[in-house]
């Protein structure tokens, strides 16, 4: 087993620390500053997220093809890493600078559009080759595993702080010192923007490429579309990745209109970030440990049905605002246990698929075949936002008001069975299609280092 050391490790993980921080800053908080604060429509905001959703289809193998060509002396990964890193922090600024404050009718929309379109693109420009290294640490499974499982772990923490402090910080910044809501929301942005740079210096200064696999020649950018379409288990995991997104974010995506409208406890979106981090940092010290013992198949299949089991429960015991604390975060753990496991396992299926695309097209690239979990996150969420605002809007969801018994039951709908029922789609395309699993998988491994030794000894 390849070692590497703790201080890469470590690194590593502050740089997913930082990169998820400020991702759920937009993922959490973005939706409700558009519609509660900017005061823009719930039917523009989820069409702005779905189109710059398929601008991302389009770009993310683009940036792929781009750092797989890169060459520098700190590697094709980290000096995108870094740019990215700089350009999108600024762009957070510019995104939660309340255009209502200086501009007047459409051109509200306008700054909207542009600003969200930039943070995404940027965000996409260290994304992408950020979980691209992943393969580039090891080529043994067990490093994959644990450098999967770390780096989950402080994204996951970054993560889960966001939405924990989020809210209270927003509040400190904002109304609590007698500025406006829309000042706390820019304050706070400024101080995640500086948290992100420090994080990703630190990353892009401590680790480096182990496995460094060099093609007989540049990928053109004709072949990526190919390149894609050839690696069949790629495109099973795009598959279920985009449904899994979906079905996760629409109810993490949506949790905090939950909170205030359903069971009428704001105060609960930050105990579930508290919960969620603990018990989804349980899964993923866990996970390791359980894909050795057991195989990664049963830790994906366990994945799935505690998303079930945890969704059905939080529909069943989280029906008004009469909802016990203790009962309902029971029941929501069995879905942050689900979905730890699930992230970090869909990442390692990722990095295996690596491999296969070197073992079917002679070319390994990393960071086209990491672009799509870039967008399939992206695009996943975007799609579950898009679906969150048409049903907030037929079932009569109205801002800052006491909901409807219809507003309720279809947002519970919605964010659970809605849910439940994609995972078990999920389940169903996993054990048909995907095959990277066991004595398939190990013979890939050993049939490449035959390749790679021939190729070193020509």
């Amino acid at each position: 087993m390849e070692k590497l050391l703790w201080k890469e490790k470590l690194s590593y993980g502050i740089g997913a620390y930082g990169k998820d921080f400020i991702y759920n800053m937009i993922a959490a908080f973005l939706m409700i500053f558009y519609t509660d604060v900017v005061g823009v429509s719930l039917i523009f905001v989820s069409t702005l997220f779905l189109v710059v959703r398929i601008v991302d289809a389009i770009t993310n193998p683009f940036m792929g093809w781009l750092v797989d060509n890169t060459k520098t002396k700190w590697g094709k990964f980290r000096p995108w890493i870094l740019i990215g890193t700089i350009i999108n922090s600024f762009v957070l600024i510019l995104l939660y600078l309340n255009p209502a404050t200086f501009l007047q009718g459409i051109l509200i929309n306008v700054w909207c559009i542009v600003t969200y379109l930039l943070w995404s693109l940027t965000y996409t420009l260290m994304d992408v080759p950020f979980w691209a290294m992943i393969p580039a640490f090891s080529n043994d499974a067990k490093v994959r595993n644990e450098i999967s499982m770390l780096s989950r772990l402080f994204a996951t923490f970054g993560g889960q702080m966001m939405s924990t402090i989020g809210l209270l910080v927003i509040a400190c910044l904002g109304v609590n010192m007698g500025a406006s809501e829309s000042d706390g929301y820019l304050r706070f942005a400024v101080i995640v923007a500086i948290v992100f740079n420090i994080c990703e210096i630190i990353c892009v200064r401590n680790v480096s490429e182990h496995v460094v696999i060099k093609n007989k020649r540049d990928i053109k950018l004709s072949e990526v579309l190919n390149f894609l379409k050839e690696n069949d288990q790629l495109l099973i995991i795009i598959f279920m990745t985009i449904l899994q997104q979906i079905a996760v974010f629409l109810w993490t995506g949506m949790n905090i209109y939950f909170f205030k409208y359903v069971v009428c406890h704001e105060e609960w979106f930050s105990i579930f970030g508290i919960v969620n981090f603990i018990v989804g940092s349980i899964g993923l010290i866990a996970f390791p440990s359980l894909a050795n013992k057991f195989s990664r198949k049963v830790v994906y299949i366990l994945s799935a049905i505690l998303l079930v089991l945890g969704l059905l429960g939080m529909f069943f015991v989280g029906d008004d605002h009469k909802a016990s604390v203790v009962l309902f975060f029971s029941v929501a753990s069995l879905f942050c246990l689900g979905n730890a496991l699930a992230g970090v396992s869909t990442t390692v299926m990722l990095a295996d698929t690596v491999d296969y695309g070197e073992y079917k097209s002679g070319i390994r690239s990393e960071a086209v075949v990491f672009s799509v979990q870039t967008f399939t996150v992206k695009f996943g969420s975007a799609i579950a936002g898009f679906i969150g605002a048409m049903v907030l809007s037929l079932v009569g969801y109205v801002p800052n008001a006491v909901q409807t018994p219809e507003t309720v039951l279809g947002l519970r709908v919605m964010m659970f069975i809605m849910s439940a029922l994609l995972i078990m789609v999920i389940l169903c395309l996993y054990l048909k299609f995907y095959k990277l699993n066991g004595s398939f998988y190990f013979n890939i491994l050993k049939e490449l280092s035959k390749r790679r030794e021939k190729i070193s000894l020509d």
